[in-house]
């Protein structure tokens, strides 16, 4: 019982880090906006990895959802 609810504190611990992380990269994009083009090649790269951030925490999360219905 103690093995499982230490990986599912770390299981939330991570999800809530890449949870910040994707918000500060999202965050990052919206501050580069008033830059134009001298700007694009930051927005490409924080946009892209906030991207995969996104997904991992969407999944992550839809995961979480089905462990707790079973």
């Amino acid at each position: 019982m103690r093995e499982m609810t230490t990986y599912r504190g770390r299981r939330y611990l991570e999800l809530a880090f890449m949870a910040v992380v994707t918000a500060v990269l999202l965050a990052l994009v919206a501050g580069q906006t008033h830059r134009g083009f001298d700007g694009l090649p930051s927005i490409l790269v924080a946009a892209f990895a906030a991207g995969f951030g996104l997904e991992f925490v969407s999944s992550s999360w839809r995961d979480r959802l089905q462990d707790s219905q079973t």
